[in-house]
C-alpha cells in the first residue's frame, strides 16, 4: 500500500519464519486465484468491479488508509483463492492461511480496513455450498471484523464470536455488545467490546464464560478463526494487552472445543498485526496451543472487575438466546 504502510507482505515473511523455525515446518502451499463467482457468491458486483478497475487506477485510495495500485486486484483474488484452497483442505488437515491482503474488515460492499476481499467469509461460504451447514467463527484480532459481521449478520448458520478493543476507542467503531444479529440471525453475532490493554487473563476469563459456552450450544460443524496478532501488548495499530503466551491459551482453548464439537479440522486465517518483533511468536504459540493442547491445562483465573462488569453485560444481552451462559 506503499512505503512505510504497516500492512506489508513482510507480516507473511515473519510468521513463516517463525513457524518453520519452530516445529512447523509443514506443507507450504502457494495460493491461486479465487474464480470471480467464489467472490461475488459474498461481495456486491459493484466491490468486485471497483477493485478490478483499480488495476488502472495507479494508486486509488478506497479509504485514507486503504490503498489499491496496479496489482491489488490479482493479490485480492490471490488470497481469497488461498482462502478458499484452506477451506477445501480442512477435511485433512488444520490449515493456516497466510494471507496479504487480510479480509475481516471488507464489508458485503465496501473495501476497507487494509481489507478488499474477506476473505474468511469467502471460505465460509464455500464451506456452506460444499459441505457444511453450521459454521463458528472465532475472531481474535484487535479490531472488530465488521465485515465478517456484516457478510452474516442474517445468517442463522454461521455464528461469528468477536473480542476486540472497544468500539468507543478502536478502529472501525462497531462491535458493540448489543449487536447481535438481525432476523433469522439474530443471537449468531456475539461480540465482547474489551477495555484498553486487556491482559490475557481478562480476555481469557471472557472467552470461556461466553465465547466458550455459546459456541457449544451452537454445536458448530467446523470452526473457523480469524487470527489477529495485533492484540499484542504495545502493537503500534493495537489497543489490548495481550502477551505472546496468551496466544497460547486461545489455541489451546479453540483445540478443546473443535475436538468436543466436530469432526473437521480448525481453518486459520490471517489478519492484522503489525508488532513485528513479537508477531512471529506469538503465532508459534498461538498454533502451540492449537495444535498440542495436551501440553496446555486451563489455568484458574482472577479477571478484574472491570471485565467481571463487561462479562455480566454481555451474557445480560445473550441470554436472550442462548441459555447455558
Amino acid at each position: 500500500m506503499g512505503n512505510g504502510h504497516l500492512e506489508a507482505t513482510n507480516i507473511i515473511r515473519l510468521v513463516q519464519k517463525a513457524l518453520m523455525q519452530a516445529r512447523f515446518d509443514r506443507n507450504y502451499n502457494v495460493a491461486v486465484s479465487a474464480p470471480p463467482k467464489e467472490i461475488l457468491g459474498v461481495h456486491a458486483s459493484e466491490l468486485f468491479d471497483l477493485v478490478k478497475a483499480s488495476q488502472s487506477k495507479g494508486k486509488y485510495r478506497f479509504t485514507p488508509d486503504t490503498i489499491a495500485n496496479e496489482y491489488t486486484f490479482q493479490a485480492a483474488l490471490t488470497a481469497a483463492g488461498g482462502a478458499i484452497q484452506t477451506a477445501v483442505n480442512l477435511h485433512h488437515n488444520n490449515s493456516f492461511a497466510m494471507l496479504r491482503p487480510p479480509g475481516h474488515h471488507a464489508t458485503l460492499s465496501a473495501a476497507m480496513g487494509f481489507c478488499f476481499f474477506n476473505n474468511i467469509a469467502i471460505a465460509a461460504s464455500h464451506l456452506l455450498k460444499t459441505r457444511v451447514k453450521r459454521i463458528a467463527i472465532i475472531d481474535v484480532d484487535n479490531h472488530h471484523g465488521n465485515g465478517t459481521q456484516d457478510i452474516f449478520y442474517n445468517n442463522p448458520n454461521v455464528l461469528y464470536a468477536s473480542l476486540h478493543a472497544s468500539p468507543e476507542i478502536a478502529y472501525p467503531g462497531t462491535g458493540f455488545s448489543d449487536e447481535v444479529g438481525g432476523r433469522d440471525g439474530a443471537g449468531r453475532t456475539i461480540n465482547i467490546p474489551l477495555p484498553y490493554q486487556t491482559d490475557d487473563t481478562d480476555y481469557l476469563f471472557a472467552f470461556d464464560t461466553i465465547v466458550d459456552p455459546i459456541i457449544r450450544q451452537f454445536k458448530p460443524e467446523m470452526i473457523l478463526v480469524s487470527l489477529g496478532l495485533d492484540g499484542l501488548l504495545h502493537d503500534p495499530y493495537g489497543m489490548l494487552g495481550l502477551s505472546s503466551a496468551g496466544f497460547a491459551d486461545i489455541g489451546f482453548r479453540i483445540a478443546r472445543l473443535n475436538k468436543d464439537l466436530t469432526k473437521y479440522n480448525v481453518g486459520v486465517f490471517l489478519e492484522g498485526g503489525y508488532k513485528y518483533d513479537e508477531i512471529g511468536k506469538a503465532a508459534v504459540e498461538f498454533f502451540n496451543g492449537l495444535l498440542f493442547p495436551e501440553e496446555y491445562e486451563k489455568s484458574i483465573l482472577n479477571p478484574s472487575d472491570r471485565i467481571q462488569k463487561i462479562v455480566h453485560h454481555v451474557r445480560s444481552i445473550q441470554r436472550h438466546y442462548w441459555y447455558t451462559i
